[in-house]
């Protein structure tokens, strides 16, 4: 084949002349997959993306979301003086998303282990509930979810649940608080993944939960652990 050459920002790029070698040229770094995933998730103002990806330096995602504004994949729209502004994704960024989760489920299935220590950031994690919640298992009323993660990582947050929305609070509501969970971050992180079901870590004595019981049978439902659950490779 030919060679390829096209230019990113004035820079030239040399690939093969093949589809995929152009995939990888935009696609084909440590952060710009996962850009997409939050914006996926339905992060659109820069600092909720951003608090999807902690360790990507703020310089960093401006230089990844400027790039894939270039490449047609995102549009940002502006908003009014002192606002920022929203990012989505175009029709082709939204064609990405088999290709996004069919590389998670791939990694789920051939090379993801369980977390290391510095694999546990426990607000990463309560960050995660709430992309992973469904609106429509969200309990009809009102509901705030203290929760508290223990071990590598440790952290504590509060899920804030007004159907069909849940979002995360960083600091202590004013209103009470209706279910405590307590849990080693280590064990949750293997559940939101699909890894192991609540029900083991709660038998393990690695979680605890505590309110009405109508919540706490609840509790497990609202979120979506099967998005990279896989089964072991075939032999």
């Amino acid at each position: 084949m030919a060679a390829l050459v096209w230019c990113d920002g004035g820079v030239p790029i040399h690939s093969d002349y093949c589809p995929i070698a152009l995939g990888v040229e935009i696609l084909g770094d440590r952060w710009t997959p996962l850009v997409i995933r939050e914006l996926m998730v339905g992060a659109e103002g820069f600092n909720d993306i951003h608090r999807g990806l902690p360790r990507m330096s703020r310089t960093l995602l401006t230089q990844r979301l400027r790039a894939l504004e270039r490449h047609g994949l995102v549009s940002r729209q502006p908003a009014g003086p002192g606002r920022q502004g929203s990012y989505t994704l175009t029709e082709a960024g939204w064609a990405l998303t088999p290709v996004i989760w069919s590389l998670g489920r791939w990694a789920a299935a051939w090379v993801f282990d369980d977390p290391a220590d510095e694999d546990c950031d426990g607000l990463s994690l309560i960050w995660r509930m709430h992309q992973h919640a469904v609106p429509d298992r969200l309990p009809p009323r009102r509901t705030l979810v203290h929760v508290t993660l223990t071990g590598p990582g440790a952290a504590q947050g509060w899920l804030d649940i007004e159907r069909p929305a849940m979002t995360v609070c960083k600091e202590e509501p004013r209103e009470d608080v209706h279910l405590r969970v307590t849990a080693d971050n280590r064990q949750m992180h293997r559940w939101l993944l699909g890894r192991t079901p609540l029900r083991a870590v709660f038998d393990a004595g690695e979680a605890e939960i505590h309110g009405p019981t109508a919540l706490v049978r609840a509790f497990p439902t609202w979120f979506d652990t099967t998005v990279f659950a896989a089964g072991p490779p075939p032999a």
